[in-house]
C-alpha cells in the first residue's frame, strides 16, 4: 500500500460454513479463490460521495463494483451465483477494503515511484 500501486489480491469463491452452535454477529463473507484477482483503486470521490472500485479477474472474465454499498455493477463470464458470492465478499469485507484504497497513491502509481 505505502508504495502507491493498486492492491492486486488473490480471492476464492467458496462457501463457509458457520457452526451452527456459535451464534454469529456478523454475517461471514464467503472466502475467494485463488484463481481470481482482485484490484482495488484509490479512493474516489465524486458528488460529495467516496468510493472505491474493485474489480475481480479469472481468465477472460470480470467483474466491478463498487465500496461501500457491496454491490457489482458490470460483469462477463460471472454467473448469477458467483455474482452474489462476490457481492457477499464486498459486503463482508468492506472495511478492510476501503482501507487499502486509502492506501493506494494513484500519483505515485502513475510514475512508478
Amino acid at each position: 500500500m505505502d508504495d502507491g500501486k493498486v492492491i492486486l489480491k488473490k480471492i476464492i469463491i467458496a462457501d463457509t460454513e458457520e457452526p451452527e452452535t456459535e451464534p454469529q454477529k456478523k454475517p461471514v463473507a464467503p472466502s475467494l479463490s485463488e484463481d481470481i484477482k482482485m484490484l482495488v483503486t484509490s479512493m474516489i470521490h465524486k458528488d460529495q460521495k467516496s468510493f472505491a472500485r474493485v474489480s475481480f479477474l479469472r481468465g477472460s472474465d470480470w467483474a466491478e463494483g463498487i465500496v461501500p454499498g457491496g454491490r457489482i455493477e458490470k460483469s462477463e463470464g460471472f454467473n448469477e451465483e458467483e455474482i452474489e458470492k462476490l457481492e457477499a465478499y464486498l459486503a463482508g469485507e468492506e472495511e478492510m477494503i476501503l482501507k487499502q484504497a486509502k492506501g493506494v497513491n494513484p500519483i505515485r502509481n502513475l510514475f512508478e515511484m
